[in-house]
C-alpha cells in the first residue's frame, strides 16, 4: 500500500556510518554480504520509514542486546481517532538498498525481543517480519507473524495461488529474551527452484521448498521489519500498543547455479 504519511518520504537522520552499501559487498561463508545496519549510528537514511509518528520508531540503548537496537512502537487510538489513515503499521522498508530477485539466494539475520509482560492480542495476528512483493496488491510472499500462543510463519506465491502456513514456538516463553533468526530465501514464482527455510536460535522451523515463494516476475521483493496489524482498524482485538525491538539486520546474497550465465 502506498503511503500517505507525508513525513515519511525522504526522512533523514543524523548520523556518520549507515551500512554496507551493494557495491561494497564482501564474502560472508558462501553469501556476498550487500547490507548491515548500524544502529548505533543511527538509522540510515536511505531506509523507508511507515509509522503513523515521526516518534513510532527510534534507536535506543538495550542491554539485553549489548548495544543499540530499534525500537518500534504504535497505538491503536491513533488510527481510531483517525489521527492517520491507512493500514496500521510501524515499520522500516529495506527497499533502497537490497531487492530479492529470482535466480538468487538471500541468507538475511536479525534478532528480536519481545518485551516483558507483552500483552499477546489474543483475536488477532500482527506480522513482525516480512517480505513484500514490489506490487501494492496482495499479501507479502513471506511473513513471520505473532498469532495467539504460537508464531506464525505464512509462504505463499503470486495472487490464487494457495498460501501455506506453519506454527512453532510460543511468543510468551520469548518475552525479554533476544531471539536470534536466519532466514535462508530462494523466490521463485514456479516453485521449482523455491526455497524458504527459517531458523530460530539455530533451529530450523519452516522448511519450504518446491513450492511458489515469490510473485511472478518479480524482481523487486524486499525484507521489512517492525509491526504490521493489517485488522487493527476492523476487527476486535484486546490489545492498545505494540511494542518490539530489533537488532541490527545483515542481507546476504548468491547467485545461484543455475542462473550463472
Amino acid at each position: 500500500m502506498a503511503n500517505k504519511l507525508a513525513w515519511l518520504t525522504g526522512l533523514v537522520f543524523a548520523g556518520a556510518t549507515y551500512g554496507l552499501p551493494l557495491a561494497d559487498g564482501h564474502e560472508n561463508g558462501t553469501y556476498v554480504l550487500v547490507y548491515k545496519s548500524m544502529w548505533r549510528t543511527g538509522i540510515d537514511p536511505r531506509l523507508t520509514i511507515q509509522a503513523p509518528d515521526k516518534d513510532s520508531i527510534s534507536t535506543v540503548t538495550m542491554p539485553p542486546f549489548d548495544g543499540t537496537v530499534l525500537k518500534v512502537t504504535m497505538r491503536r487510538s491513533d488510527y481510531i481517532s483517525h489521527k492517520v489513515s491507512g493500514v496500521p503499521r510501524a515499520e522500516v522498508v529495506f527497499a533502497p538498498v537490497a531487492r530479492f530477485a529470482p535466480g538468487h539466494e538471500y541468507e538475511v539475520r536479525w534478532t528480536t525481543m519481545i518485551p516483558s509482560s507483552y500483552p499477546i492480542d489474543s483475536l488477532q495476528p500482527e506480522i513482525i517480519t516480512q517480505v513484500h512483493h514490489s506490487s501494492s496488491v496482495g499479501s507479502p510472499p513471506f511473513s513471520l507473524m505473532l498469532a495467539g500462543a504460537h508464531y506464525q510463519v505464512d509462504v505463499r506465491g503470486g495472487l490464487g495461488t494457495p498460501s501455506r502456513s506453519y506454527t512453532f514456538g510460543a511468543p510468551l516463553e520469548d518475552e525479554g529474551k533476544v531471539v536470534a533468526w536466519v532466514l535462508r530465501y530462494r523466490p521463485d514464482d514456479q516453485g521449482q527452484h523455491a526455497l524458504t527455510d527459517l531458523y530460530k536460535d539455530g533451529v530450523l522451523v519452516v522448511h519450504s521448498a518446491g513450492k511458489p515463494n515469490a510473485y511472478p516476475n518479480d524482481k523487486n521483493a524486499y525484507l521489512k521489519i517492525g509491526v504490521y496489524k493489517w485488522w487493527w482498524n476492523t476487527r476486535p482485538s484486546d490489545v492498545s500498543e505494540r511494542t518490539m525491538y530489533y537488532g541490527n539486520v545483515e542481507i546476504g546474497e548468491q547467485l545461484l547455479a543455475s542462473a550463472k550465465p
